[in-house]
């Protein structure tokens, strides 16, 4: 897995996408995370989910104000729990094989509330993984 600019780029988009979208009367009191999944905003992100298929975590944009090994422990326990598999939303069907991993993250505001958006994708290749 390797951090990636294209990663970021994609995560800002995905955020800013959604941003739109939560402003649009029609999305009045829809959840940012169902907004995340939302097919218009996916496009108007400029995700193609067969294309460029990618996992989503949608974590508030929270301010630790504990120092010491308390605010170093509640740091490492919050970030094992935002980075769990079983946190990640998926785009598209994403099988990434042996395919390199590329992770990245943004934040912005969406609506009136700060997020943090961690993406995991992969660029799918048409050469089988292990050939014959």
């Amino acid at each position: 897995m390797t951090h990636t600019k294209k990663a970021d780029d994609l995560a800002a988009a995905l955020l800013a996408a959604a941003d739109t979208a939560a402003a649009q009367k029609e999305n009045e009191g829809t959840k940012a995370k169902e907004l995340l999944k939302d097919p218009a905003v996916i496009k108007a992100a400029g995700i193609d989910p067969e294309k460029t298929p990618c996992k989503v975590n949608l974590i508030d944009n929270v301010q630790f104000k504990s120092s010491g090994t308390m605010g170093d422990y509640l740091k490492m326990e919050w970030m094992a729990s935002v980075t769990n598999p079983s946190q990640f939303v998926p785009i598209g069907t994403f099988r990434p094989g042996d395919n390199k991993g590329e992770i990245g993250a943004a934040t912005h505001k969406i609506g009136d509330k700060n997020y943090i958006l961690i993406l995991v994708t992969y660029t799918p290749t048409t050469t089988p993984a292990n050939p014959l």
